[in-house]
């Protein structure tokens, strides 16, 4: 990857980190919650019961958990809510098969670098995992 490239990638999870959007509780939403045992990120996802391309999260957790929970409540606003758990699982399948070159598109692609960090792609999954949770609940 070339520097230029490497850098706006990590700008944008800086600007997600630092302020991630849809960070709040919805009340009166579908929730689940889970937490990533090796490094203590805790999160929880909510969908709003009734305006459901309204995704939100509150979390302790890292900042690629966290710039990748903003991402994500970015995207499926954008999205039919038809389409957000074949999305969600197609998004979570790509880290876990380590034999391709990820390509997520838009600000999701800086999160491909954590790719090569074993140790932290749940970190970056694990909003989406969560999210998958409410979607088993319905």
């Amino acid at each position: 990857m070339n520097p230029d490239l490497q850098n706006l990638y990590k700008q944008t999870l800086l600007k997600h980190s630092k302020n991630p959007l849809n960070n709040y509780e919805i009340e009166h939403s579908h929730s689940a919650t889970k937490r990533n045992p090796l490094c203590g990120d805790e999160i929880t996802v909510y969908q709003d019961r009734d305006e459901q391309s309204r995704v939100a999260f509150t979390a302790q957790a890292c900042s690629i958990c966290l710039a990748s929970a903003s991402m994500m409540t970015e995207k499926l606003s954008e999205l039919d809510p038809t389409d957000h758990k074949s999305f969600a699982e197609d998004f979570v399948s790509k880290f876990k098969d380590r034999s391709k070159q990820l390509d997520l598109g838009g600000e999701l692609e800086s999160l491909s670098g954590v790719q090569a960090f074993p140790s932290r792609i749940r970190c970056a999954t694990l909003p989406w995992e969560t999210f998958l949770e409410i979607k088993k609940e319905e």
